[in-house]
């Protein structure tokens, strides 16, 4: 049974809605962009399918060519500067939403980290949680999507 989701920046002019059949699909990146976009120690990050994310009020957008290829475009409030969600042009059917946007972010727990050879040297991963050096091998990164969502 599907699940609506809400969330949105900190002010609360940008917010957004999705669906969600089965566990919130959160991972965490610890590569330095993501450090310094976060101004933090890595980025909490959930997928979320393109066509059931459904933002409402005003955004502005930032594009960022990646190394990794393709192009990441970003949806920030224009109010509080928050960073809602982006998409890569190179996996257009996925969004990354910021899980500490999320209206209820409890109960969160990351299936994978990945970028763990940036990762601060003080941050503990539980036992069993896949690790990537870098970014996986996105065949495999979706086996422990699918493998999370009990598909």
């Amino acid at each position: 049974m599907a699940t609506t989701i809400t969330g949105g920046c900190r002010c609360g002019q940008l917010r957004y809605s999705f669906e969600q059949d089965g566990p919130l699909l959160n991972y965490c990146c610890h590569c330095l962009d993501c450090q310094k976009s976060t101004a933090s120690a890595f980025a909490d990050q959930i997928i979320v399918a393109t066509d059931a994310l459904v933002l409402t009020g005003r955004a502005v957008t930032f594009s960022t060519e990646r190394p990794s290829g393709g192009t990441t475009t970003n949806q920030h409030c224009p109010e509080c500067f928050s960073r809602v969600c982006n998409a890569n042009d190179v996996y257009p059917a996925m969004t990354i939403v910021r899980a500490g946007t999320l209206d209820d972010p409890s109960g969160l727990e990351p299936f994978a980290h990945i970028w763990v050879k940036q990762k601060r040297g003080w941050i503990v991963i539980a036992d069993g949680v896949p690790t990537f050096e870098e970014s996986p091998d996105p065949m495999e990164f979706m086996h422990f999507v699918m493998e999370r969502r009990g598909s």
